[in-house]
C-alpha cells in the first residue's frame, strides 16, 4: 500500500507542470525582451545618459544687441573685459595665494575670502569672479606672477562699452536679476530662459528693448569625475555634442540723432535740467538729455556703498530722469494752452486788449507782472511776444480753471505721454475736482490766476511741454513719443519696425492757431521778443520762454540758508519749434534753479541744437561761418538797422505766486 502511493506521489502532474515551464518561459522571455530593449533599442540614450552623468555645464554670457542711432552710428558697443577669476579646484596653500592676490590686486582679503564662502554650494571647478574690469597693467601683473598662483587666473567676457558715450538716462544700466523679475521674464520668453545670475536691464533702453538685446547664452560642457573635480580630457563627442555658442542678441535702431545729442550734452553741460527734441511730424525722439548725468561704468564694475551714497546724496539728483520724472511749474510756456484755450472758447479774438499797468487785481488781490512798469494796451500776439502776465490773468480768469484744465489735458498736459523709458510723471492739470479730491479744499479765484501763467498746482514734465509745443507747431497733431526705429537680426533681417502712434489730433480753428504761431514767431524774430538769442540765421524759429518761480522756501526758519538761496532760485524754460511754418524740430530746455529767465539761459542751448539740425540738413548755407559764430544772437526777419538786442528777459516771469491780502471769499 505504501508502496503504491509513493509511485503516485513520484509521477508529476502534467498540468503543474506545464503551468512551471509557461511561467519560466514567460519570464525568461520578459526578462530577454527587457534587456534587449534596455541594451539594442535605448542601449545610445542610456551611454549618453551615463556619460552625462560625468558632464557638468556652464554657460557663456552672451554679446548684447548694439544701439545704433538713426544714422547708423554705433551709439552702445560691446568689448572684452577681463577679470579676476580664483578655481577653487587647483587652488593650493589657500592662506598664501589670498595674501599675494590682496596685495597684487588691492583688494581686502576678508573681500576674497567672503566671495569663495558664498560659492562654496558651486562645483569646485567653476570660477568664482573675485574682480571685474581689470585693466591691462593688472592683466599683465597676473600673468607675469601666474607660476606662484596656483588656481587664479583671468576670465575674459563681453561687456559693454561705455567710453566717451555715458548718457545714462538714455541707455539705462545693467544688473543681475532678481528672483522677481526672474518669474516675469521666463513668462514672456521661451526660448533661452532667464537664470539666476543674468544680466538684465535695468533702465533706460536696456530695459525697454531687453528682449530684443540680450541674445543667447553659451554652454561649455565639461567632463568632471565622481567627486565633481574637472577632468583633463573634455575631448568626448558628447562633450561637443552639449557644447552651444552664445548668440549675440539683435541689434536696435533708435530715433536718436547722435550729432544733436552731443551738441546738446555740451551746451548744458555745467547746468542741471533736461533737454528734449522731437520731431513733430511723427513722435520721432531726437535729443534726450537729462542732468547731472552719472557713469554707467560704475554699475559696470560694482557698484560700491560709497558710490551709491555719493549718489544718493547729491542735492541735484543725478538718478532722477528728469525729462519724464521731473514735474515742474511750467511756467510762461503754459501761456499756449491759456491762449488757445480763450480762443476756441470764444472768450477772446485776436483784436482784443487788455491793460497792462504792471499789476492784475482781483478784489482785494494784487499780482505782478514782470514788467512792474506795465506794457501799456496789448493784445493776444503782443501778449506772447512780451510774455505779458497781466494779459494772462485776465484771460483765465474769464476762462475759469475747468476750461483751463480741459485745453491743457487735449494737449496732454496732466498725463503720462506712454514713452515708457523710466519713470514717468502725469503732472498735475489741475481742476475744481482736482483740488476737492486731492486737497479737500474748494477752488480759488486766486487759485486760477496762478494758474494762467502756469504757476500754482501746474506741474508739467519736460517731455509734456515738448509735445504740446510739437502739437500746437503742427496744427494740433499729438503723437506718442518714441525711440525706436527697428529691430535688425544678426543676419541684418528687419524684425520689427516702429510706426507713428496718434494720440488724437486736436480740433483748432486754423485762424487761432496761425494767431498763437505768429505771436510764437514773434518771442523769436521781433526786437521786442523774449527769446531773441534762439535766432538762426536763414530759418525761422518759434518759441515761448518761461521762468518758473520756485520762492516758497525764501522765508523758511530752521532750514540751511545756503540750500534755501540755492532752491530759491528760479527754473528757465524754452520751448520752440523750426521752422515756424512746418516744424521738423522741436525742442524744450529746462534748466533747473538757473536763476534767471528762459531767454538768457535756456533759449541759446535751444539754439544750437536748431543751428545743428540745419547745418546738418543745409551745409551749403553755413558755408564760411564758423559754429561759434551762429552759436552768437542774430537778427532774422527785420532791418540791418534794427536796435542793438538787448536782453529784457531776465526776469520775465517774475509774478508773485500767492496774492497779497485775498480776502477770504476768494481764497
Amino acid at each position: 500500500m505504501s508502496e503504491s502511493r509513493s509511485k503516485q506521489e513520484s509521477v508529476s502532474d502534467p498540468k503543474r507542470r506545464n503551468i512551471i515551464v509557461t511561467c519560466f518561459l514567460g519570464i525568461s522571455a520578459a526578462i530577454t525582451a527587457r534587456l534587449w530593449y534596455l541594451q539594442i533599442i535605448k542601449g545610445s540614450d542610456f551611454s549618453i545618459a551615463s556619460e552625462r552623468n560625468r558632464v557638468r555645464e556652464i554657460t557663456r554670457p552672451a554679446p548684447r544687441g548694439l544701439v545704433y542711432d538713426r544714422q547708423s552710428r554705433i551709439l552702445l558697443s560691446n568689448r572684452l573685459f577681463f577679470d579676476l577669476i580664483i578655481i577653487p579646484q587647483y587652488l593650493q596653500n589657500k592662506t598664501k595665494t589670498l595674501s599675494i592676490v590682496a596685495d597684487l590686486f588691492h583688494i581686502p582679503v576678508s573681500l576674497i575670502e567672503r566671495k569663495l564662502v558664498e560659492s562654496q554650494a558651486n562645483p569646485r571647478f567653476v570660477p568664482v569672479r573675485i574682480k571685474r574690469n581689470l585693466s591691462l597693467h593688472e592683466v599683465a601683473t597676473l600673468e607675469s606672477n601666474k607660476f606662484f598662483l596656483p588656481g587664479v587666473d583671468v576670465d575674459s567676457a563681453p561687456r559693454r562699452d561705455y567710453l566717451g558715450n555715458e548718457s545714462a538716462h538714455l541707455f539705462g544700466y545693467l544688473g543681475e536679476v532678481t528672483s522677481k523679475e526672474l518669474d516675469i521674464l521666463n513668462s514672456q520668453v521661451s526660448n533661452y530662459q532667464y537664470r539666476v545670475g543674468s544680466i538684465i536691464g535695468k533702465a533706460g533702453i536696456e530695459r525697454k528693448y531687453e528682449r530684443y538685446l540680450r541674445g543667447g547664452e553659451g554652454r561649455e560642457a565639461l567632463l568632471v569625475d565622481a567627486l565633481g573635480r574637472l577632468q583633463a580630457d573634455s575631448s568626448m563627442d558628447i562633450t561637443i555634442n552639449l557644447s552651444r555658442a552664445a548668440q549675440r542678441g539683435n541689434d536696435v535702431y533708435l530715433t536718436i540723432d547722435s550729432e544733436l545729442q552731443a551738441v546738446a550734452s555740451d551746451a548744458f553741460r555745467n547746468k542741471n535740467g533736461s533737454v528734449c527734441a522731437i520731431d513733430p511730424r511723427n513722435g520721432e525722439i531726437l535729443v534726450y538729455l537729462s542732468n547731472p548725468n552719472y557713469k554707467l561704468s560704475m554699475y559696470q564694475d560694482g557698484l560700491t556703498i560709497e558710490d551709491w551714497q555719493t549718489l544718493r546724496a547729491n542735492p541735484f539728483k543725478p538718478l532722477l530722469d528728469k525729462v519724464t520724472g521731473g514735474a515742474y511749474p511750467p511756467g510762461s510756456t503754459f501761456k499756449i494752452i491759456v491762449a488757445i484755450a480763450a480762443l476756441e472758447e470764444g472768450i477772446i479774438t485776436g483784436e482784443r486788449k487788455f491793460n497792462c499797468p504792471g499789476y492784475f487785481v482781483l478784489g482785494n488781490g494784487r499780482w505782478k507782472c514782470w514788467k512792474h512798469t506795465g506794457h501799456g494796451a496789448v493784445n493776444l500776439e503782443n501778449a506772447l511776444k512780451l510774455s505779458c502776465d497781466v494779459f494772462f490773468y485776465n484771460i483765465g480768469n474769464l476762462l475759469g480753471i475747468d476750461r483751463i484744465s480741459k485745453w491743457g489735458r487735449l494737449f496732454g498736459l496732466g498725463e503720462r505721454t506712454g514713452l515708457d523709458l523710466n519713470m514717468e510723471l502725469p503732472g498735475i492739470s489741475p481742476s475744481t475736482e482736482w483740488k476737492l479730491r486731492t486737497k479737500g479744499l474748494p477752488w480759488l479765484s486766486g487759485d486760477t490766476i496762478n494758474a494762467s501763467i502756469g504757476q500754482g498746482f501746474n506741474l508739467c514734465t519736460p517731455i509734456q511741454i515738448l509735445n504740446a509745443f510739437a502739437a500746437m507747431g503742427n496744427g494740433g497733431k499729438l503723437f506718442k513719443p518714441h525711440f525706436l526705429k527697428k529691430i535688425v537680426d544678426n543676419q541684418g533681417k528687419i524684425i520689427f519696425e516702429e510706426r507713428q502712434t496718434l494720440i488724437r489730433e486736436i480740433k483748432l480753428n486754423p485762424a487761432n492757431v496761425a494767431l498763437i504761431k505768429k505771436g510764437l514767431y514773434d518771442v523769436v524774430h521781433s526786437p521786442e521778443g523774449t527769446a531773441k538769442k534762439a535766432r538762426v540765421p536763414g530759418f525761422t524759429v518759434s518759441g515761448k520762454t518761461g521762468t518758473a518761480q520756485t520762492s516758497a522756501l525764501k522765508f523758511t526758519k530752521g532750514v540751511n540758508q545756503d540750500d534755501v538761496a540755492f532752491r530759491a532760485l528760479d527754473h528757465a524754460w524754452f520751448a520752440s519749434y523750426s521752422p515756424s511754418d512746418v516744424p521738423e524740430i522741436a525742442v524744450v530746455v529746462f534748466s533747473e534753479y538757473d536763476g534767471g529767465g528762459g531767454g538768457a539761459n535756456a533759449a541759446p542751448i535751444a539754439q544750437q541744437i536748431i543751428e545743428a539740425f540745419w547745418r546738418k540738413k543745409f551745409p551749403e548755407k553755413f558755408a564760411g561761418t564758423s559754429k561759434t559764430a551762429m552759436s552768437s544772437p542774430m537778427t532774422h526777419g527785420v532791418g540791418e538797422d534794427a536796435p542793438p538786442e538787448q536782453d529784457i528777459d531776465v526776469h520775465e516771469e517774475g509774478n508773485e505766486t500767492e496774492p497779497v491780502n485775498l480776502p477770504d471769499e476768494l481764497r
